[in-house]
């Protein structure tokens, strides 16, 4: 009995020693990790998307200062320490960071606070109510962004709750007025305050899909660059006067003529090696043989017209073989019987990877035709693309072949533009990528009417995305 007593006194010192030996045996800032309780965090997940959504950030205003106060209230309560920029009144921007060890350069989780405007009249519910009805989460932002910020935050939370061991510092990343260019937000935050990210090696944010078909993924898509900005104002002046006394030189006839040239005006059909890239990637799973061939080869595909055809046919596909033009708003009088001196019109023009912004303005002067309007460039900036042979593409790859050993993947071109190239502009590597499995019929709710998301992936997201994030980040032996 003695000799047993004693077996048990010694076993309790040796662990005692162990504990006390154990921080100073692992590498500083590493510590005992545990898996998080996934079925917990995909309803917190879901919760905290729920409450995000009901904050109104529509932009504009934006107002994204209340954003940045519901993240900072998490933060306090999860001890993580964070700063709160504003960079105008109501402009909010949010960063806080996880430390590791330092071995390795940053991690950015970036996400923008801000959301488009939402007609109620045209919503099955209030956009801002976020219900939840036959398993789906509907409101504004739940595609466009906020449920890829939730799953940020809930990827950040669970990180520090679990303890585990990082060789990255992983920073979280919330910032004012993407919807309309980034200037008061991304954009803001790099040209002030480069210094809390300039040992940033990689960056994820929005810009990228999945194709799926039912519960699958098709493919994954990873964007490595995206089309550019070239936002214009057109301006016409004349005599105003009476409605009853036409004048063919008026602001307004000048203007409606020039929309009408720029309406009927085709850019050129272009195959940009990052498309042609993209297209040859996604040529595998198309299932159209006539699709299939054009994507094979898309510079071979525009000189044939029955190639060509098939192409224009999507909406999506033309948009990424031409530089685009698209009249968004038109401000013309007042009043029936006044004809107004000034009329303007605002256009959203973007272009392809490699064009210049200079010369595409100087093309739509030529296509217009009428020297008396003026043309505005309101916003436009240069293309930045990031590699694929990355440690961070691999993170991405292969966390979701550990999982499904058939997946593939896409580099993507996006059509739109996010606040990437602020960051790429840094030397930070950075992907569009979700990890949410979308249906191609949801994504008309970004920027349209009832934006949902299903509650399912709000859960699996969250769950994917930390799996990258840590297998990118945790520490090694």
């Amino acid at each position: 009995m003695v000799q047993r007593l004693i077996g048990i006194a010694r076993t309790t010192v040796l662990l005692l020693i162990f504990g006390l030996l154990l921080p100073l045996i692992l590498p500083h800032g590493v510590r005992s990790s545990t898996e998080p309780d996934w079925d917990r965090a995909a309803s917190e997940a879901v919760d905290l998307l729920a409450n995000y959504i009901r904050i109104d950030t529509t932009n504009p205003p934006g107002n994204e200062d209340r954003a940045a106060r519901f993240f900072a209230g998490l933060f306090d309560k999860e001890g993580i320490e964070y700063k709160v920029f504003n960079s105008a009144p109501g402009r909010g921007n949010i960063y806080a960071r996880l430390k590791g060890t330092g071995h390795r350069r940053a991690l950015i989780l970036l996400n923008h606070l801000d959301v488009v405007p939402a007609d109620r009249s045209f919503w099955s519910q209030d956009p801002f109510a976020a219900v939840i009805r036959d398993g789906y989460l509907y409101g504004r932002g739940a595609l466009d962004m906020k449920s890829l910020g939730a799953a940020e935050l809930m990827a950040f939370l669970l990180l520090k709750r679990s303890g585990t061991p990082l060789d990255r510092d992983v920073i979280f990343l919330g910032t004012a007025d993407e919807e309309a260019g980034g200037r008061a937000g991304a954009g803001w935050f790099a040209a002030n305050h480069a210094d809390l990210i300039r040992d940033a090696e990689f960056l994820i944010t929005e810009g990228s899909s999945n194709l799926t078909e039912g519960r699958r993924a098709l493919y994954y898509g990873v964007g490595v660059t995206e089309k550019t900005p070239c936002w214009l104002r057109l301006t016409a002046k004349g005599m105003p006067g009476h409605g009853s006394v036409p004048r063919p030189d008026s602001a307004p006839s000048r203007l409606i003529r020039a929309l009408g040239k720029i309406e009927s005006y085709q850019t050129p059909l272009k195959a940009v090696p990052a498309v042609s890239r993209y297209f040859a990637s996604i040529a595998p799973a198309e299932r159209n043989p006539v699709l299939k061939q054009a994507f094979s080869d898309i510079g071979a595909a525009l000189q044939d017209p029955k190639l060509r055809a098939a192409l224009l046919t999507s909406p999506q596909n033309a948009a990424l073989l031409r530089n685009t033009i698209q009249p968004t708003v038109v401000n013309i009088g007042a009043k029936t019987n006044v004809i107004p001196p000034m009329a303007t019109a605002e256009i959203d023009c973007r272009l392809l990877p490699g064009e210049r912004p200079e010369d595409f303005v100087a093309e739509i002067k030529r296509c217009i035709a009428d020297p008396s309007i003026e043309v505005e460039t309101l916003l436009a900036f240069p293309a930045t693309e990031s590699p694929t042979d990355t440690d961070l593409f691999k993170a991405i790859t292969g966390t979701i072949t550990s999982q499904d050993p058939a997946a593939r993947f896409v580099p993507t071109v996006l059509a739109g533009f996010t606040d990437s190239h602020f960051f790429r502009e840094l030397g930070i590597t950075c992907y569009g990528f979700s990890p949410f499995l979308i249906p191609s019929a949801d994504f008309n709710g970004v920027h349209g009417n009832n934006e949902r998301i299903s509650v399912e992936q709000v859960g699996q997201g969250t769950k994917l995305l930390y799996a990258i994030v840590e297998r990118l980040c945790r520490a090694t032996p």
